[in-house]
C-alpha cells in the first residue's frame, strides 16, 4: 500500500469518527457519503434548493460530508419507507402524496382553505410540531418544508363561476379534483402528469387546476388562454432524514443540519414566490390572460374549502383537526 492510500484511509477514517462517533455502526471510511433522494429534476426551483442545502452542510460541519442528490435514487413512493428502515439517509417527497398512510399530510392539500404564501405559512407553522411528532414516531424526522406555488385554474373558456365548467373536459388527479368536477358538471378526465404537455397541445383537456409553473413547463397556452390565479392550495415538499442515521451523528453534524435545513427553509419559501412571479409573467407573455377569481366564485370557493375542512377533519384525527383549528387561529378567522 502506498503512503498516498495510507495517508487518504487513515484521514477517512478520522472523518468517519468525527462525523458519526466512534460507537456508530455508521463510522466507516466511506460512512460519510451519503445518498439523497431528491424528487424531481434538476430544473426545479425544489431540487435546485436541495443542493444549497448539501452544500452549506458540508461548510457548516466544516468537514467533508457529502450528500449526494439523486432524483433517480428512488420513486416517491417508496422514499418514506426506505427512510424509516434507515435504507435511505435523506429523502424529499410531497407531503400529501402520502396522505392515505398519514391524513395529517394532506392538511396542506384542502382545497380553498388558504389564499396565498402568507397563509401558507401560517398553515405550516400551525401543523410542523404536530407533523414532525407523526414521522418521528415512525423513524423519519423532518428537517424543513418548502410549497410549490400556488394551484390555479387553466381554461380553455373564461371561469367567472364554478358553473362554467358545465361540460369541460377537466383533468383530474386527486380527491379534490374530482370533487371540483363532479360540483361544476365538468367532465372528468384523467391524464397523467408525463401526458400532460401532448394532452393540452392535442386538445384533450379544456381545464385543469395546477401551478404556474407546470402551466409553463406544460405550455398550456398552446390551447389554454386563460389562468385564474386561485391559490387553490399549496402543497409542499418536505425533506426528511432516517432517524436511524441521525442518531449516528456527532453533535456537530446534527447542528449543521438543523442550521442548514433553516436556512434552506427560508430561502425555499423565498424561491416558491419567485418562481411563482416568474410563471405568471411568462404566461402573460403568451398571451395567457392572468386574473384573479371573480367575487361570486371565490364565495363559493369558501364555502367549498369550509365544507371541505370539515370533512377532512371528521376523518383525519384529533391532531389533525387540532393542526387546522390552530391555522384559522394564526390566520385569524
Amino acid at each position: 500500500m502506498s503512503d498516498c492510500i495510507a495517508r487518504r484511509q487513515a484521514l477517512a477514517s478520522l472523518w468517519g469518527a468525527a462525523l458519526f462517533g466512534s460507537g456508530s455502526v455508521l463510522a466507516q471510511p466511506q460512512a460519510f457519503a451519503l445518498r439523497f433522494s431528491g424528487a424531481y429534476g434538476d430544473a426545479v426551483f425544489h431540487t435546485q434548493n436541495l443542493r444549497q442545502f448539501a452544500r452549506r452542510v458540508a461548510e457548516l460541519a466544516g468537514s467533508p460530508v457529502e450528500l449526494g442528490v439523486n432524483s433517480q435514487l428512488k420513486p416517491m413512493a417508496e422514499v418514506l419507507p426506505a427512510l424509516e428502515k434507515g435504507e435511505l439517509a435523506f429523502g424529499e417527497v410531497l407531503m400529501s402524496s402520502y396522505g392515505a398512510k398519514y391524513p395529517l399530510l394532506t392538511l396542506d392539500s384542502l382545497p380553498f382553505i388558504v389564499r396565498g404564501f402568507d397563509d401558507a405559512a401560517h398553515m405550516w407553522e400551525a401543523s410542523r410540531k404536530a407533523v414532525g411528532d407523526e414521522m418521528l414516531a415512525h423513524g423519519v424526522r423532518v428537517l424543513y418544508a418548502v410549497p410549490w406555488p400556488g394551484q390555479g385554474l387553466y381554461s380553455r373558456i373564461a371561469v367567472n363561476q364554478l358553473s362554467d365548467l358545465k361540460g369541460l373536459r377537466f383533468r383530474v388527479y386527486n380527491d379534490a379534483t374530482k370533487r371540483l368536477a363532479e360540483l361544476s358538471g365538468a367532465t372528468a378526465t384523467t391524464i397523467a402528469a408525463q401526458d400532460l404537455s401532448k394532452a393540452i397541445e392535442t386538445g384533450q383537456v379544456d381545464a385543469m387546476v395546477t401551478s404556474s409553473t407546470t402551466g409553463v413547463d406544460s405550455q398550456a397556452w398552446k390551447y389554454m388562454k386563460f389562468f385564474v390565479d386561485l391559490r387553490a392550495w399549496i402543497p409542499k415538499n418536505m425533506v426528511c432524514v432516517s432517524e436511524k442515521v441521525w442518531n449516528g451523528f456527532s453533535p456537530a453534524v446534527r447542528q449543521s443540519l438543523l442550521e442548514a435545513a433553516k436556512q434552506a427553509e427560508t430561502q425555499g419559501w423565498q424561491m416558491a414566490r419567485s418562481a411563482d412571479e416568474a410563471a405568471k409573467k411568462q404566461l402573460a407573455e403568451q398571451r395567457v390572460q392572468v386574473v384573479p377569481p371573480t367575487a361570486e366564485l371565490r364565495r363559493t370557493l369558501d364555502q367549498l374549502g369550509e365544507r371541505f375542512g370539515r370533512e377532512w377533519a371528521q376523518k383525519a384525527g384529533i391532531n389533525s383537526t387540532q393542526a387546522l383549528l390552530g391555522y384559522y387561529a394564526r390566520r385569524g378567522g
